[in-house]
């Protein structure tokens, strides 16, 4: 990057989503147009690339459903999208059907019920369970205090993350976008901002006519940038916080195989990873420090013995005797109004767009989640109805809850 940098489309932030709102672009702007800024071109401490790559169907909200509908669609067709041309080798992210199976106690009955509802309205093929049916189904559980349960048929599952970001940024790059190893570090009130560029160690300026933050578990961060460049009355609070996981790998020799996805009461969450598994207690730490970010180091073996033996050991007892073989630190970008996608245009700055707050969903849905936003950029109207989704409700603080976040 040298000179003065002009682009029709600045997408800060090169994770999945990011790749996802690129590639959509192309499809209405001139590729050479578009340029991606990601500061972590390895992707080491990518919390796309540490993500458990999951997908789902059983949300509680229709948008959600439909998201994921949609975007499950584009994984089974993805080498239909996303090959280059010229290559020969099939676009392949290694996906897994493997249902995600919901438990609920006597005091969560009512809600799986009637999301339940609203999955089959959505023509999910959602299967509901008494505690007997589940006995039968999964003798491997202890169901004690278990009244019912669901799982899904199909177009449930998961893939690898690192092989998805990586057909993206094949793909995009063999388009003509720019990816720039860049990290934003300011804005100016004449639509251009500030990149420091890693390679060179340059500050430089970019000008842009649309400027989107997918920045992910930055997003607060980026924002409050552009917050900081504004007058008080054109300020936008992004209520989006990063949350730490500790993913641990573990070995249980006599636990089940093929286990899905199984979202246990008191917040345990496990599932198979080949023959061994991975499990996580979903209740997170929110970080507010920005450089605190920086740890995607090892696990604590205490974290796995404190936060999540007990209660495992309690749902599937085979895991009583359980091996730990290593661990992560994955992050979440949580959106702490109401643990859902804010997908749309500031709303006091034109031009400037946001895809961010996923809480935990956002690799699932990225396909049909950046279509969308293109989609929105360029005046078409979106495939899926996402109104819901726009950023009108935090100014108006009308949250739109899902019910169904591990």
């Amino acid at each position: 990057m040298a000179g003065r940098i002009v682009k029709d489309v600045v997408i800060a932030g090169g994770g999945v989503i990011g790749m996802s709102v690129a590639f959509n672009l192309t499809k209405f702007i001139d590729p050479s147009r578009i340029c991606v800024l990601e500061p972590e071109p390895t992707y080491v401490r990518s919390a796309s690339a540490l993500s458990w790559a999951s997908i789902r169907q059983q949300f509680s909200l229709a948008e959600n459903i439909k998201l994921s509908q949609s975007s499950i669609k584009f994984i089974k067709e993805i080498d239909q999208h996303l090959r280059v041309p010229g290559d020969e080798d099939v676009v392949d992210i290694h996906y897994k059907h493997g249902s995600y199976l919901f438990l609920a106690r006597e005091e969560d009955a009512d809600r799986l019920e009637t999301n339940i509802a609203v999955q089959k309205e959505a023509n999910v093929k959602v299967h509901r369970y008494n505690q007997s049916e589940l006995k039968e189904k999964y003798p491997y559980l202890n169901l004690e205090d278990i009244v019912l349960g669901s799982d899904c048929g199909e177009d449930e599952g998961w893939f690898d993350p690192w092989l998805l970001l990586s057909a993206y940024k094949n793909k995009i790059k063999s388009l003509g976008v720019d990816i720039v190893t860049c990290r934003v570090t300011g804005f100016n009130p004449d639509k251009s901002l500030l990149v420091h560029d890693l390679k060179t160690n340059r500050t430089q300026t970019l000008h842009y006519s649309k400027f989107v933050n997918s920045t992910g578990i930055h997003a607060k961060f980026t924002n409050n940038l552009l917050n900081s460049a504004l007058s008080s009355d054109s300020r936008f609070n992004l209520p989006v916080t990063p949350q730490r996981h500790y993913t641990f790998n573990i070995a249980c020799k006599e636990g089940p195989s093929d286990l899905p996805l199984t979202l246990c009461p008191l917040k345990t969450v496990i599932r198979s990873e080949g023959p061994n598994y991975i499990v996580k207690s979903s209740a997170g730490t929110f970080v507010d420090d920005e450089e605190e970010l920086k740890d995607f180091g090892d696990v604590d073996d205490a974290n796995f013995i404190e936060d999540i033996w007990e209660n495992l050991a309690y749902r599937i007892p085979a895991f009583e005797a359980t091996k730990i073989l290593g661990g992560w630190v994955g992050y979440y970008e949580y959106n702490t109004l109401d643990q859902n996608a804010l997908i749309g245009p500031h709303p006091a700055i034109p031009d400037h767009y946001f895809i961010n707050g996923f809480s935990g969903h956002g690799i699932q849905q990225s396909p049909a989640a950046g279509q969308c936003l293109a989609e929105i950029m360029c005046g078409v109207q979106p495939h899926l109805d996402i109104s819901n989704l726009s950023l009108d409700r935090v100014v108006e603080n009308r949250p739109y809850m899902e019910r169904n976040i591990y």
